[in-house]
C-alpha cells in the first residue's frame, strides 16, 4: 500500500512538472513566435489606418488580411520588411493586370479610342511597375523610417515612390471610366488603388524628416 501511494505521488509530481515545462515551453513560443508577430502587424496596420488619406481610408482588417497574403509576413522584424510584402503585393497585382491591358490591346482595332485609352494604361502600368522596383531598393538599402543609411537617398524619398506608382495606377482608371465594355477591368483599377492607398499609408512613417 505504501509502495502503491509512494509510485501515485512521484508519477503526480512528473506530469505536474511535465505540464510545467510544457506551460513554459507555450509561453515562451508566445513570446518570441508567431502571436508576436501577429501583434506587430496589427500595430502596424492600425497605424497604416489612421495614416490613410480621408479621401482613400485604409481599414485595419484590410491592411492585415492583404499582407496575409504573403507567408513572409509572418517573419516581419520591422515595418520596412511589411513596407516591402505591401510593395511586392501590389507590384504583382499590377502586372497581372498589364497583362491583361496587354491582351485587350492586340485584340483592339488601331487607331481607335479603345485602343488609345488601353495604350495609356498600358504605359502607366508599365511606369508603375518600374518606379515600385526603384522603391524596393530603396527600401532595402534602409532599415527603417529612423534612417541610418550610408548610401543612397534619404528614406523621405520613399513615399514619393509608392505614391507616385499609385497615382500612376489612379490614371489609368480615368482612363477606364468612360470606356464601354470595360467594366471588369476598372473594377480591377478599383482593387489596385486600394492596394496603392495601403501602401501609400505604410510607408507614411518615412516621412519623418527629423530621423534622417
Amino acid at each position: 500500500m505504501a509502495i502503491a501511494l509512494t509510485t501515485t505521488i512521484i508519477f503526480s509530481a512528473i506530469i505536474i512538472m511535465l505540464f510545467s515545462s510544457a506551460t513554459t515551453t507555450q509561453t515562451n513560443n508566445d513570446i518570441g513566435g508567431k502571436p508576436e508577430r501577429t501583434h506587430f502587424i496589427v500595430e502596424a496596420c492600425k497605424n497604416a489606418s489612421i495614416n490613410s488619406s480621408e479621401y482613400n481610408h485604409i481599414t485595419e482588417e484590410f491592411c492585415v488580411s492583404t499582407l496575409r497574403q504573403d507567408k513572409q509576413s509572418d517573419e516581419a522584424k520591422d515595418l520596412r520588411d511589411l513596407v516591402l510584402i505591401g510593395v511586392d503585393i501590389l507590384k504583382g497585382h499590377i502586372i497581372a493586370a498589364s497583362g491583361k491591358v496587354k491582351e485587350m490591346l492586340h485584340n483592339a482595332k488601331n487607331g481607335t479610342s479603345i485602343a488609345h485609352l488601353l495604350r495609356l494604361c498600358e504605359l502607366h502600368y508599365d511606369a508603375a511597375v518600374t518606379i515600385l522596383n526603384i522603391s524596393n531598393t530603396m527600401l532595402k538599402d534602409n532599415h527603417g523610417p529612423k534612417g541610418g543609411e550610408k548610401y543612397g537617398p534619404p528614406s523621405y524619398y520613399l513615399p514619393d515612390c509608392v505614391g507616385m506608382a499609385s497615382s500612376l495606377v489612379d490614371y489609368c482608371g480615368h482612363e477606364l471610366v468612360d470606356m464601354p465594355g470595360q467594366e471588369a477591368l476598372y473594377k480591377q483599377n478599383i482593387e489596385l488603388g486600394d492596394l496603392g492607398s495601403l501602401n501609400v499609408a505604410l510607408v507614411a512613417p518615412y516621412w519623418d524628416l527629423t530621423q534622417n
